[in-house]
């Protein structure tokens, strides 16, 4: 569908700047969204937020990467973590798997190297452990979990808006009557009026003000994305 892609999300956990910006810029252009923590605190915050593949600096600057890697597994064993050190210590290496670390690379690399143990990660993680997210702009849509974000934010939307944003984006740029809208996401049994077909479009107009639902007068509605 135009304008609507799946899209994996990586998150960088790096406090070196330079570093963090060259890796993300090269996992970006490898089609992945990358999500940037520079510190343990911040890494932490996204443990709620979806995320397909997690590289982590062992040494960050308020606690140590072993300490994410443990949390990350708790959560769901079977998300991918690749580690990441300056150090060539072998014990980092032993207790880094013996928590659960998926792979590991030792500074300096090169980031394409990165970016291909990435891939191979992804590539033997089990289908049903990876979120696929349709893309609409700026907006993440997570079919699965019935989640729509923004930034990595998740929106407040009730569960028929949901519904109707989903049924939109399915039928991209067809012209969609009231009476269709009604029957598909209120039910062949629903006996109200038209009108609170609109009343929902203007609720979602409000919350995600970027995507795009024409008013076809006197028919019904178009989304364009």
């Amino acid at each position: 569908m135009e304008g609507v892609n799946v899209m994996k999300t990586i998150c960088l956990v790096e406090d070196e700047q330079d570093l963090l910006q060259v890796l993300s810029i090269y996992l970006e252009k490898s089609g992945w969204n990358v999500v940037t923590c520079d510190t343990l605190y911040k890494a932490l915050n996204q443990l709620h937020v979806h995320i397909d593949c997690w590289v982590v600096d062992i040494m960050l600057p308020d606690g140590s990467g072993f300490e994410l890697l443990k949390e990350i597994k708790k959560l769901d064993v079977h998300t991918p973590v690749i580690l990441i050190s300056a150090r060539g210590e072998s014990i980092d290496r032993v207790i880094g798997f013996e928590i659960g670390c998926d792979d590991y690379i030792t500074k300096p690399f090169l980031p394409a190297e990165l970016v291909l143990r990435v891939k191979k990660i992804l590539q033997s993680t089990p289908m049903q452990n990876q979120t696929e997210f349709k893309i609409v702009g700026p907006y993440k849509i997570d079919e699965k979990r019935r989640l729509i974000l923004v930034e990595e934010q998740e929106l407040d939307v009730t569960s028929r808006e949901f519904d109707i944003i989903q049924f939109f984006v399915e039928h991209n740029r067809a012209a969609i009557p009231r009476e269709l809208l009604l029957q598909q996401i209120w039910g062949e049994d629903y006996f109200g009026s038209e009108r609170v077909v609109d009343n929902y479009i203007k609720k979602i107009r409000q919350k995600l003000p970027l995507f795009h639902i024409e008013t076809i007068y006197g028919f019904g509605y178009r989304c364009n994305v």
